[in-house]
């Protein structure tokens, strides 16, 4: 949690030298450097997720070609994974990484902007962040419904065009449960969740254009 609270700290001397004092700049700041060390994981979990994409009809095939063996199927499916290098449980990994960040700046920034319990260092007068007062309280309304928002853009970013109904049902899921959630977040986690989703998307966005290099071949 120190540390958590340093690097906020450290992010807005940032913003006092940039003559913009504000606790909202640098937990923006602190968000893009946090996707720029994670980007390596995220690029692997999504070329991982799109070969998922892009081989589900040879995993259909397989299946239908040995459904009186499932565990044939099971074999020739794991084989197709080893074959084009894809780990499926890989798309865990960045939310693995992602949860103890989230919960440690959760209970982090109720006490970093509490008016009692705050460090000796940090200026409350620089607490707001356009319209929220105070970046340690909830804001009920406008930061959840982005948050929920911008969930969705980087769900369906990266589930792209697939037909699997658990991605359909996620899609619309998680984006409600996230809007639930950050009703009750501090308003500093709830920017941070929101601008970490807007570079998640576009990171998708971009990884998905390039080439995954899965093979078109046959069915053995």
């Amino acid at each position: 949690m120190n540390f958590l609270s340093d690097s906020i700290q450290f992010f807005y001397n940032i913003t006092v030298s940039l003559g913009i004092p504000n606790y909202g700049i640098a937990i923006l700041f602190f968000t893009i450097v946090i996707k720029i060390i994670l980007f390596p994981l995220t690029a692997t979990q999504a070329r991982s997720m799109k070969k998922m994409q892009e081989i589900q009809p040879k995993i259909k095939e397989m299946q239908e070609k040995y459904k009186k063996d499932p565990q044939k199927a099971q074999q020739k499916i794991m084989e197709l994974y080893q074959q084009e290098k894809i780990n499926p449980f890989g798309g865990c990994l960045p939310l693995l990484v992602q949860m103890p960040i989230l919960i440690a700046l959760f209970n982090s920034l109720r006490t970093f902007f509490d008016p009692v319990r705050h460090p000796e260092y940090v200026n409350l007068e620089h607490a707001s962040f356009l319209w929220v007062p105070n970046l340690g309280s909830p804001d009920p309304w406008l930061l959840p419904i982005l948050a929920g928002l911008f969930t969705f853009l980087q769900s369906r970013v990266s589930m792209g065009n697939s037909n699997d109904q658990t991605q359909k049902t996620m899609l619309y899921v998680m984006p409600l449960m996230m809007a639930w959630f950050a009703r009750s977040f501090p308003a500093g986690l709830s920017l941070y969740w929101v601008m970490y989703s807007i570079m998640s998307a576009l990171e998708q966005w971009f990884i998905r254009r390039t080439p995954s290099g899965v093979k078109k071949e046959e069915v053995a």
